[in-house]
């Protein structure tokens, strides 16, 4: 069993944070919600969720590529970026200083370019778009410090099998997405586990000083701290005492608390300082991220073990509400 998550998780590139490292909800947001929100299509398999400061929710599609959005309490999946655009979209994380939705643009056979793009909160029009250097993969996102974060999970079927790294967009006017430059910010040796598919995955910025990760295939939570001098500090392993379950998207509930979703079907609410673990939901359906608003915890059943496996999947495609 174990080995199916890690070949199925091969093909998918994981999970977004929002802008803000823990969501506050405006005033006008509403305070009730569907539980259940309804993806368009039968190949949606949703990738990737996150919430703008009104609440709005963008869920991106891993392998058609398209990405909706909901309104604040609605249930109505609106066109944002159309699937012509994006041949699969991964992470995505709202960037309300620069306007725009930030989107991992993925290819899951890994023939393509992985290319981490901004699109225009307003229009979903492309503002700007950079490609993942030698090879590397755009799995996930989170915004820290005005600048843009992006695991790099490794090519699951590159031998011998790449470094994961940590990489780094800063651009000139942090108002604007354009004119950055991506780096690689950190490969610690930590990042990369024995064997395995996708390494690094899920990412959450403290809103101090600590970038928070998750590895896939080894099923650990790591940290990075970030120098005065802006540069990476080593990485440290986060031990709970047991290893996560494929561990996929996280967010920062507060300075010390993160949600985690587990392939396997948990939603969890874990303590960084006293090192322990809530289940908040289980039997989730391959839950692949979540996202935070007023009205409670979206959960995107990502389904990404049948996508890897061609059974069919449960439809309507679905993102559930955790209160």
């Amino acid at each position: 069993m174990k080995r199916a998550i890690l070949a199925a998780v091969a093909v998918a590139c994981m999970v977004a944070v929002a802008a803000a490292p823990y969501p506050v909800a405006q005033a006008n947001e509403p305070v009730s919600a569907p539980d259940v929100l309804a993806l368009p299509g039968d190949q949606f398999f949703p990738e990737s969720i996150a919430s703008g400061p009104d609440g709005t929710l963008y869920v991106s599609s891993l392998v058609t590529g398209e990405i909706v959005r909901f309104r604040p309490g609605s249930a109505v999946a609106e066109a944002f970026v159309s699937a012509d655009v994006n041949i699969g979209t991964g992470g995505v994380a709202v960037d309300a200083q620069r306007n725009v939705l930030w989107a991992c643009a993925v290819d899951i056979t890994f023939q393509s370019t992985f290319m981490l793009r901004a699109f225009d909160l307003r229009t979903g029009a492309l503002r700007a778009s950079y490609p993942v250097a030698d090879e590397g993969l755009c799995a996930d996102l989170a915004l820290a410090n005005g600048d843009v974060y992006v695991t790099d999970a490794t090519d699951p079927t590159a031998v011998p099998l790449r470094p994961a790294r940590l990489l780094r967009l800063r651009t000139p006017d942090p108002r604007q997405p354009t004119g950055g430059v991506l780096s690689v910010w950190s490969a610690d040796p930590l990042f990369t586990g024995q064997g395995g598919t996708l390494q690094i995955d899920g990412i959450a910025f403290d809103g101090g000083s600590t970038i928070y990760l998750t590895n896939v295939s080894t099923g650990q939570m790591l940290k990075v701290g970030i120098a005065r001098d802006g540069s990476a500090l080593p990485a440290a392993e986060v031990n709970f005492g047991e290893l996560f379950s494929s561990p996929d998207g996280i967010r920062m509930l507060n300075r010390f608390e993160l949600l985690v979703v587990e392939l396997t079907g948990r939603l969890l609410r874990v303590n960084v300082v006293t090192r322990t673990k809530t289940v908040l939901r289980e039997g989730l359906d391959e839950p692949t991220a979540v996202a935070i608003t007023r009205t409670g915890k979206w959960v995107t059943e990502g389904q990404v073990l049948r996508q890897q496996s061609g059974e069919p999947p449960h439809l309507p495609f679905k993102v559930r509400r955790v209160q």
